[in-house]
């Protein structure tokens, strides 16, 4: 089966977004200034659920889609668009370093040591098939950023006949060598994986089991 497979970059950009309200009074016409400066490293690591987060949300996109040059960065493909996939890749390094290089960031460096197993800058990602409920399901992991993706196989057996239901991310953190927690960045829904020890499969806190697959 031909996998499926999506994930994320975060970059360090500063941008300023100047609206204004045609027609109306003087102060409605007058323009407003809203500073969305973002930091690179503070949008990586931040909780997503933190009241940073929160109130940059809106400006972390953005700036993310500014820098890779598509519309909405949530709404890519990665894994069908190469040349997003390399940017994402260089930003990430130009932020946290190489994956096998301290950073100093304690949550960057928890998350390196089991990226190495878990990740997709490793060439692993992972699925589960219910071949009953006809869903199929992927989940990346790489750097500090999740992303979910389930499909409805509709008798299928080609992922390219699959239509997609759910497309979810967020931010994730390791616990230990074994355990692992995020939250999905749209609902604010918390989860969690607990890899088996030769990290060929996981289960998530819902029951799921997903196994790992070599993609490169």
């Amino acid at each position: 089966m031909k996998k499926v497979m999506t994930i994320y970059g975060v970059i360090l950009f500063a941008s300023v977004i100047l609206t204004s309200c045609s027609g109306g009074s003087k102060n409605e016409s007058e323009n407003k200034i809203v500073n969305t400066s973002v930091d690179l490293c503070k949008c990586l690591t931040e909780p997503g659920n933190s009241e940073w987060a929160v109130e940059n949300k809106d400006a972390c996109r953005d700036a993310i889609s500014k820098e890779l040059g598509v519309e909405n960065w949530e709404k890519v493909n990665f894994s069908k668009e190469p040349e997003l996939n390399r940017k994402w890749d260089i930003l990430v390094e130009k932020c946290t370093g190489s994956n096998k290089v301290k950073t100093g960031v304690e949550e960057i460096d928890r998350n390196s040591e089991l990226v190495k197993e878990i990740g997709t800058s490793y060439g692993y990602i992972w699925e589960s098939i219910n071949t009953e409920a006809q869903i199929y399901t992927t989940l990346a992991f790489d750097g500090l950023i999740f992303r979910t993706t389930a499909y409805s196989m509709n008798g299928k057996t080609n992922s390219g006949d699959f239509t997609k239901i759910i497309d979810l991310s967020g931010k994730w953190n390791a616990i230990d060598n074994v355990n692992a927690e995020g939250v999905y960045e749209q609902n604010n829904v918390s989860i969690s994986w607990k890899f088996n020890e030769g990290y060929t499969n996981l289960t998530n806190s819902k029951g799921v089991i997903f196994q790992r697959v070599k993609v490169k």
